[in-house]
């Protein structure tokens, strides 16, 4: 039993269908896991740029993509537990905190009359026995070996773990780091090789799997904040889509939505608005779709799901997508307060407030008058120019003419 359980995690293709199971139930790292192993046992066999390795890369990039959001803590309010946890370390924290001081009050209660009473025997007793504390504070001094002893034996576990935490630590932030920046790198070895592929007539397949490069990439650039970048690839990948799906097709309306997302992140708000009222209109065109029993029974979406899920139905898709509408009918309201409130910035400091130019021009001296027009107006003085120069050619061509 063990042999075979060895031969069929072995495989490459149960390993990259075993991946993208756990990405599809967001377990990143068993997803990491199997196509980093699927990509490996590809490479070693075909190559590393063979076409037979463009779609793990393209999984694993995913998966990869995944997990460094999860670890940056993007999805950290989405996990179960997550935020409960917190709240009872930090009243456990706070329990753990006031038991302390109040040990430590009691420590230094019992200290104090311990102090007390070794005073008065001290004094009833002689001067013998206050001999006694000071040798013992002799002892404890920091030039003396036994102080030393303890001073070393206490510094250098400390200095290990803090050495060993910073470690962990600065490890932790580099494997962040390392993630995306992985993940970029296989998504960018699957663009290679379908792109070449494509050129060569890979067919729709092969297009289709650029367009999720493409795309993946574009989420990529979106978490390295390189939002332009992020732009350029969600367009190439909308560009694919719209020659392979039809017009309804709701990966178009994501794409869409993602390309508003990027647009408004990079303040670009009419570009943002432009994208998320499309995705809209797709939905809203795809749910007219589903609605009418004959345009649903001829999609070739709802034939796809309809063979491959037992779990799909067209009154489920139905539903999920009229959930979606609202939140893409909130970005476009939130793009254009956004909007509206730039240009009303715009507008303040450009233009001085109408109190500012009456006090200025309050004074009653004969520059006053003038003033009258806005400042930015200068078509007076442009008109005297004009005129300056026609009487120049006219004396000019008398001159010639004498």
């Amino acid at each position: 039993m063990a042999d075979e359980q060895m031969e069929t995690t072995q495989n490459p293709v149960e390993l990259l269908a075993s991946g993208r199971r756990h990405l599809a139930v967001k377990d990143y790292n068993a997803a990491v896991e199997s196509l980093a192993t699927a990509c490996e046992l590809l490479a070693k066999e075909h190559g590393d740029m063979a076409d037979q390795c463009a779609e793990a890369y393209l999984w694993y990039g995913k998966s990869l993509l995944g997990l460094s959001r999860e670890e940056s803590g993007v999805l950290g309010d989405g996990m179960p537990g997550g935020g409960n946890n917190e709240e009872e370390d930090d009243d456990d924290q706070e329990e753990n905190g006031e038991e302390d001081q109040n040990g430590e009050a009691e420590a230094t209660e019992n200290e104090k009359e311990e102090v007390k009473e070794n005073g008065v025997e001290s004094k009833e007793n002689g001067e013998a026995e206050k001999v006694e504390p000071e040798s013992t504070t002799k002892d404890e001094e920091p030039g003396s070996s036994k102080a030393d002893e303890d001073k070393d034996g206490e510094q250098e576990p400390g200095t290990s773990n803090g050495d060993a935490n910073d470690e962990s630590t600065m490890n932790e932030n580099e494997d962040d780091v390392d993630n995306l920046q992985l993940a970029w790198e296989m998504l960018d070895l699957s663009r290679s090789i379908l792109h070449r592929r494509v050129q060569e007539g890979g067919g729709d397949a092969a297009r289709a799997l650029l367009a999720d490069v493409h795309l993946a990439l574009g989420e990529v650039a979106l978490e390295s904040e390189t939002y332009d970048k992020a732009v350029t690839d969600m367009q190439s990948c909308l560009e694919l889509q719209k020659e392979l799906y039809r017009s309804d097709d709701r990966r178009i309306a994501e794409t869409h939505y993602q390309i508003g997302l990027a647009n408004s992140l990079a303040s670009n708000f009419e570009d943002a608005i432009t994208h998320f009222k499309n995705a809209a209109n797709i939905l809203e065109s795809r749910i007219k779709t589903l609605e009418n029993p004959t345009s649903a029974a001829e999609d070739a979406t709802v034939k796809k799901y309809s063979s491959s899920d037992p779990h799909y139905s067209i009154e489920g898709e139905i539903k999920e997508l009229k959930g979606l509408l609202p939140e893409i009918q909130e970005k476009i309201q939130d793009m254009m307060d956004y909007k509206a409130e730039t240009i009303k910035r715009v507008r303040e400091t450009l233009c001085p407030s109408n109190g500012a130019s009456s006090s200025s021009n309050g004074a009653g001296s004969s520059q006053a008058k003038p003033a009258d027009k806005p400042v930015s107006d200068i078509s007076h003085l442009i008109k005297r120019k004009r005129k300056a120069s026609d009487t120049d050619e006219a004396s000019a061509a008398k001159r010639s003419n004498t």
